[in-house]
């Protein structure tokens, strides 16, 4: 596996030609970098969005309604790939007032997979370096990402952790096939978008006793 290509930085919202390469291709990887951890206070500095055999857009979000980032997030065509989706579409949900649909989750995947695993190791940087052999460097995640020019470092910080999702996802479905949990995983993916629906509004866990 290869480290991560160079990313394409677009202001605001995706590029219409992003958008179409999207649709054709019907599944891309996501990812958002924030100035926090608070969907309630914080913002969305950029979205990281890889589309197979075509390329990664870093978009720096600019203004409330990036209609075709939208488009895309609550399009039922184009399946969309994240690490941890709840923490992505909190933001995504909250802040442009959309339900996201047909998403797919990596770190979920992994904790089905192997319940018993320490929970750190399924966050992203183990599962590629198991995976792939590869070391991703975090040490970026905290840097100013409303910045109007991002470093070479940033960008290729936002682009490496879209790079590895798909073939991620793959492994993962492969896996989830030989352990008999792949219905499962599929049911807690179509489950994501309610869950955060509920977070949104306040419920929290509504299984919880």
């Amino acid at each position: 596996m290869k480290t991560a290509p160079e990313a394409t930085v677009m202001r605001g919202d995706l590029q219409p030609a992003f958008v179409l390469a999207a649709f054709d291709a019907r599944r891309v990887a996501v990812d958002i970098e924030t100035t926090g951890l608070d969907w309630k206070s914080d913002r969305i500095g950029t979205v990281q969005v890889q589309v197979p055999d075509f390329g990664i857009a870093v978009v720096r979000i600019v203004n409330d309604h990036p209609h075709r980032l939208i488009e895309l997030i609550t399009s039922a065509r184009v399946q969309k790939v994240f690490h941890h989706a709840p923490f992505d579409l909190r933001f995504m949900a909250s802040h442009w007032g959309v339900r996201p649909v047909n998403v797919a989750d990596t770190k979920l995947a992994s904790q089905i997979i192997d319940p018993y695993e320490d929970h750190a190791n399924h966050s992203l940087a183990p599962l590629v370096k198991r995976h792939f052999g590869v070391v991703l460097d975090k040490s970026f995640r905290f840097t100013d990402w409303l910045s109007e020019d991002l470093s070479t470092e940033q960008l290729h910080y936002a682009a490496q952790d879209v790079t590895y999702l798909l073939p991620l996802l793959d492994i993962l479905t492969k896996i989830a096939v030989v352990e008999g949990v792949a219905d499962l995983v599929e049911a807690s993916y179509a489950y994501l978008p309610v869950r955060v629906a509920t977070d949104l509004r306040g419920c929290g866990d509504v299984f919880s006793y």
